[in-house]
Parts: structure tokens; sequence; C-alpha cells
């Protein structure tokens, strides 16, 4: 495991560059409370002159097996992708001339630097690669034309309050970049070495507390090998989270129940989940050994 203290743009800038959120991770859940206590903090930075604003630790796994440098984004999508709808809304009131800045390129700047990859196809270019359902809402999001047809959800609905924000609030669009271009995080890539599930746990500082069944969902899926991972999960796990919509926790407890005839905790399911895991992995060792 490598930690850096870093600027958020140097993390996201650059060509050939992606970040993908692996197929376990939940869905993007800010809601407008998380996003307008950020959006103070970047006011904060600028009419307090703060040198930077620490936004915590993004927590990444480097694939090797990508032609690109592509990290899976084991801690950090929920602030990631507010920071990117920040951007995209920038870019979009630029273009339109609804705001305007002292550079006439910082329009172009945002788009090619921090949210493409300009030489990649128009289907893969965009840096942040969400899951399935997510990926979907973010992508139509970058053309202003269809922001209409996007059925509500998180990600639009935040994409629309900071354009509101930006649109008629305290900071210029010169001071809103300014403003990200001084955020701080701590960036730290792990290693074939590293215990992702571990660090994850420890790490895990959304601000949003994981279900239970998101906890179990990334500890199955974090000790499979990531080029597995999407097969695996199209062909099992995401069949049992379209038959239980958003129970998961609670089928998943009434499975525990079954398994181990007795009835875990509401808030204890993924202890359990562990601790039965552990106890047939350590009974298949014993059989071969």
């Amino acid at each position: 495991m490598h930690g850096d203290a870093k600027y958020l743009i140097r993390f996201l800038g650059g060509t050939d560059k992606r970040f993908v959120i692996p197929v376990y991770q939940r869905n993007y859940a800010w809601k407008i409370p998380q996003c307008q206590r950020l959006y103070e903090d970047l006011v904060k930075v600028i009419k307090m002159n703060r040198e930077n604003h620490f936004l915590g630790s993004i927590v990444s796994f480097y694939n090797p097996d990508s032609f690109s440098q592509e990290y899976l984004i084991i801690d950090g999508q929920q602030r990631l992708t507010t920071i990117s709808l920040i951007l995209l809304a920038l870019y979009h009131l630029l273009r339109a001339g609804i705001v305007s800045s002292k550079d006439g390129k910082l329009a172009r700047k945002i788009y090619e630097e921090y949210l493409i990859d300009k030489y990649q196809p128009d289907n893969t270019k965009i840096k942040l690669k969400h899951i399935q359902g997510d990926k979907q809402v973010f992508q139509l999001l970058f053309d202003e034309k269809n922001i209409e047809s996007i059925e509500s959800c998180d990600i639009k609905t935040n994409y629309a309050f900071f354009r509101d924000k930006i649109k008629w609030g305290e900071l210029s669009a010169d001071e809103l970049f300014e403003s990200i271009r001084r955020i701080m995080i701590i960036d730290i890539t792990l290693n074939h070495e590293d215990n992702p599930q571990l660090i994850f746990e420890s790490l895990n500082s959304t601000g949003l507390e994981l279900e239970e069944g998101d906890k179990i969902r990334n500890y199955v899926f974090m000790g499979i090998p990531p080029k597995k991972q999407t097969s695996l999960y199209k062909k099992y796990w995401s069949n049992i989270e379209e038959h239980v919509k958003n129970n998961l926790s609670d089928f998943l407890r009434h499975y525990l129940s079954v398994k181990q005839q007795k009835i875990p905790a509401i808030k204890k399911v993924y202890a359990s989940f562990k601790d039965y895991v552990e106890q047939k992995t350590n009974g298949v060792t014993k059989q071969l050994q």
C-alpha cells in the first residue's frame, strides 16, 4: 500500500487514465445535504482564503491487466462522482455562456483534462466508469440535450443542484475552479499484497453508513480477481439483487437464519456472514488436508 497527499486535480488529470467503480460497489448515494455541505466548504476556501481543503482518502487498486492507467476505486466513489458533477455543470455553463471566465480555455481544460480522455472513442472516453445503472445516467448527462429525458435519480438531482449553485451562487466560475484546485486528498494505491476488504472496512469515509448487504457484496467480490468480477456479478449477484429489490440485507439475514439455524441481529448480518464463510472455508481446507 502506498499513500500520498496530493491535489485532487493531479489525481484526476492526464490522458489515458480511467477510474472504474467495481461492479460490487453500491450506486451513487449522496443527497442534497452532502452536496450542500461540500459546496459550502468550497465557498469557504475562497472567502476565507484557505490554502486547501481536505476531502478525505481515495483508495484505489491499480489494474495491471489494462492497457491504460486504470484504477479500481475501492473507497471514494461518492466524492469522485460529486466533484465530477460540479466540473461537468461548470463546463456546461461556461460553454453555454451562462457564466464566464477570464480564461477563455477553461471550459475546454475542464472537459479534456478532468472529465474525458479525448483520444478514446466516444463510447469509452468518459474517465469515471460507474456501475451499470449509474453509468447510463452519467453518460447521458454529458450531452445537455439528454438531461430532460433522464429519470429522476441522485446523479441528475445533484447535477441540477450544482448547476443552480454555480449559476446563482456566491462564487464566480474562476473562483469555483480555483477552490476545486485547492482540494487535497490522500491517494492510497493498493498492491497485490494488500487486503482490499480490510482496508475498505477501516477507511470507508463517505459519510453515509453502508447497509449490511452492501458490506457483504463488497466482501464477496473483493476476494475475486478483477477480471472475473463483472462476469460473476452479472451471472449470480445481479439476479439476486433484481429479485430482492431494495431488501438485500433482509434477504441475506433470512439466508443466514436458514443456514445457521439462528437469526442474526439486524446490525450484525455482515459479521455473521463473515463468520459463516470463514467456518465453511476452514471446513473445506481441513477436508483437503
